[in-house]
């Protein structure tokens, strides 16, 4: 009878525990609303309460902006977030909805979603820019990770920099890659309103080549980000490298880099603006 009794419990928790392991996640990206509004009342909230304004741009559509969501309801994730964040979820659309909430924090556009924004409400800085991607596949990240990233960011923002980052030549040659990749996501944020506009359509009113340019902007959109990271890393090496040499045995250091400005040496990066006969 025992035996009996422990089966009977096993087979009623196990269907339990398998609804409770595939509950859906939540889905709390809404269209319905005007986000500018939305993100003035929380940054005014932010600053009010001395937090940070956490922007999640994502839809409901997107397993990866509910995997995030997901994560947010993790208990000690959601205490981290209640206690340092004012947290508010923008939809995007087919990436192609409250762009002007995206420009607004010096973004020209999102490769991917969802797309995490952590900003300082006193003067609007957006702290995370260069990890602003980085919850792209956060269905598939584990929530230790997602724990670790926001606790991170709830407090001091790390000093970064070293002796290359001091170099005017360095950082004048990273301005020429934020003007590339603006000037390249202004141009993709036009194909996704393009292409959005397109999917809303009827599909016998769509251009008959509606797939090979949603093919495109795809494509698009995942190139964007890995040229400028090579871009990044490329005028590191160079100016790494011509340092190096300048020094000869001797270890790098502000005078080195002081002269290296001086002598302004003639460095190119070759960029390669995306080719397309309609965008």
């Amino acid at each position: 009878m025992r035996l009996i009794a422990s089966l009977f419990a096993l087979f009623l928790i196990a269907p339990m525990a398998i609804a409770e392991e595939h509950a859906p996640s939540p889905s709390p990206f809404d269209q319905n609303y005007s986000a500018m509004e939305q993100v003035d009342a929380a940054l005014g909230e932010a600053l009010a309460a001395d937090k940070r304004l956490l922007l999640v741009f994502g839809a409901n559509w997107c397993h990866d902006s509910r995997g995030l969501a997901g994560h947010f309801q993790d208990p000690e994730l959601a205490a981290t977030l209640r206690d340092h964040y004012v947290t508010r979820f923008i939809d995007v659309g087919w990436r192609d909805q409250n762009q002007d909430v995206i420009r607004r924090f010096g973004v020209a556009t999102l490769y991917a979603t969802p797309m995490v924004m952590i900003i300082d409400p006193a003067d609007e800085t957006l702290l995370n820019r260069d990890q602003r991607e980085a919850w792209g596949t956060a269905a598939s990240t584990p929530v230790e990770e997602a724990r670790a990233y926001f606790a991170r960011w709830a407090g001091e923002v790390p000093a970064t920099g070293g002796v290359v980052e001091s170099s005017l030549i360095y950082q004048a040659m990273l301005i020429e890659i934020e003007v590339f990749e603006e000037e390249e996501g202004d141009r993709l944020a036009r194909a996704y309103v393009d292409v959005g506009r397109w999917r809303a359509l009827p599909e016998d009113e769509r251009p008959e080549d509606f797939m090979a340019g949603y093919d495109e902007v795809d494509e698009w959109r995942r190139a964007l980000p890995r040229q400028v990271a090579r871009l990044r890393a490329s005028a590191r090496s160079m100016v790494t490298n011509a340092l190096t040499e300048l020094a000869g045995e001797a270890p790098v250091s502000s005078e080195i880099v002081a002269v290296f400005d001086q002598r302004n040496p003639d460095l190119h990066l070759e960029f390669q603006p995306h080719e397309s006969a309609r965008w």
